[in-house]
């Protein structure tokens, strides 16, 4: 009898669904996959005001970038001017720094906000789980608090802590809204994603805000945003950037 008494809430145990907001990250980024499958936009353009802060909030300077997305994994900035080959391309999972149209750079690089804004509404859970993983966001770890007064679902960190790798995710829309990355040493990233715009049968968030310790130190306000049937397959070619217009 006693055995018995042990085993079944075991078996209740093994056999109980863990909740989104309660451990399962990949649970959630299914969830987000599936909200949009099919109806999300293949691809994106836009203009991108970039500006920059100093650590007293003094303005420091802004560009004008201009950017391509093909979805799910695939992004060309193109830095202050359209006919020149400065910029970087962003594609599987490298990265590709480029001036004057030549490459000055290569690395493996899974782009973190790349992949929670746009990859994860186009790709299968499980790629999407695999970068945030090697990202360092502990997917086991989530909980559910209120946000801007709305319920989000937090994923990489428990209830309390605002410094480890976690991602935010709107509870109602699940749009991602927010990213804190710890890079050590006292150094970390706060991302948010704002003012979300409605394309095709997806979102843009038309406005981005980097902080570090608690600083506004990055504002990106996005315009002329558009969602065209195609884009040419050389904008996202690292050899062929300083020809390719969008």
């Amino acid at each position: 009898m006693i055995l018995k008494k042990l085993i079944l809430p075991i078996i209740l145990l093994l056999f109980t669904p863990i909740s989104e907001g309660n451990g399962d990250g990949l649970s959630l980024l299914n969830k987000m996959h599936k909200r949009y499958e099919g109806k999300w936009y293949k691809y994106l353009t836009f203009d991108q005001k970039t500006t920059r802060y100093d650590d007293k909030g003094e303005l420091v300077g802004d560009n004008m970038w201009y950017e391509a997305i093909e979805m799910p994994d695939k992004l060309a900035i193109k830095f202050d001017h359209m006919d020149k080959g400065n910029g970087i391309i962003f594609k599987n999972d490298s990265i590709y720094q480029i001036k004057d149209g030549t490459v000055t750079n290569a690395n493996i690089m899974y782009h973190p906000l790349l992949v929670l804004g746009f990859s994860v509404y186009d790709q299968p859970a499980a790629k999407t789980a695999k970068a945030l993983t090697i990202l360092n966001f502990d997917l086991d770890k989530a909980y559910q608090r209120d946000y801007n007064g709305k319920k989000v679902y937090v994923v990489g960190a428990r209830e309390g802590d605002e410094t480890s790798n976690q991602f935010w995710v709107d509870k109602e829309t699940l749009l991602f809204v927010r990213m804190i990355q710890n890079f050590g040493r006292g150094q970390n990233q706060d991302v948010r994603f704002n003012k979300y715009e409605k394309v095709g049968g997806g979102w843009v968030a038309t406005e981005i805000e980097f902080y570090s310790d608690n600083k506004l130190r990055l504002l990106e306000v996005y315009s002329n945003i558009k969602s065209p049937e195609s884009l040419s397959p050389e904008i996202f070619n690292q050899n062929r950037f300083i020809e390719a217009k969008w």
